[in-house]
């Protein structure tokens, strides 16, 4: 029997670090990437009808997590089709947010009473190769990288796109602001467990979005972030 990277993973050992680190606010839900589209309702299977299999079932098995994690906070099961610009549409009162990686998907949901927007990444916590790391850093976080021991500066570098992606998710609902790489500044702690986001794009309508904290969970080859 042939097996892939992600039959090793412990889903249910990241979900409890994800919800531990969250709170129980928000509902969390991981799991493969191999989903089946027949789970999707015809709202949603219109999204991928034209997509390659392989991506048909990472958008199915993302829209079951959603539906997993609306079941933690005590929400029905809802559909969560795509808006015009391919970010999901989420059930009025529900905030959200979904990532896959190569070997996981992850979702989170909270209700808009109590959490005004989330966003969440995950990335399989290989090192970035260097000649990228000028388009995802900005010159003080460079600095910062080209510190560290050679061995983990690829990593670190991959933190980083993480947290900004995470960042990006959850102030794009809030302001509809497309950001780059260099809009957004990580100062991530020593210990590697939170963050803190700063949005550099100078825009008065939005300096309520312009930081926020994010937590990240380092585990099993994977980095998840994530800003609540």
């Amino acid at each position: 029997m042939i097996t892939s990277a992600s039959d090793d993973l412990d889903y249910a050992g990241l979900k409890r670090r994800l919800s531990s680190a969250l709170g129980p606010l928000v509902g969390v839900a991981i799991s493969n990437v191999s989903g089946d589209p027949q789970w999707l309702y015809p709202e949603e299977a219109q999204s991928v009808a034209k997509a390659v299999p392989k991506r048909q079932k990472e958008f199915a098995a993302g829209r079951k997590a959603a539906r997993c994690a609306m079941r933690a906070i005590g929400w029905q099961d809802m559909p969560v089709p795509c808006n015009a610009d391919r970010s999901p549409a989420w059930p009025e009162g529900l905030v959200g947010s979904i990532s896959h990686s190569r070997q996981a998907c992850v979702a989170i949901v909270g209700r808009k009473a109590h959490v005004k927007s989330v966003g969440i990444d995950i990335e399989d916590h290989f090192p970035i190769e260097p000649e990228l790391w000028h388009t995802i850093c900005t010159p003080q976080e460079l600095e910062t990288v080209n510190q560290l021991d050679r061995a983990d500066r690829g990593q670190w570098v991959t933190r980083l796109f993480s947290a900004k992606e995470a960042f990006y998710k959850w102030q794009y609902p809030l302001t509809g602001r497309f950001l780059e790489f260099q809009d957004v500044a990580i100062t991530m702690e020593n210990s590697c467990t939170s963050f803190e986001a700063r949005c550099l794009f100078s825009n008065p309508m939005h300096t309520g979005f312009k930081r926020a904290w994010g937590r990240y969970v380092i585990e099993q080859a994977l980095v998840i972030s994530v800003v609540v």
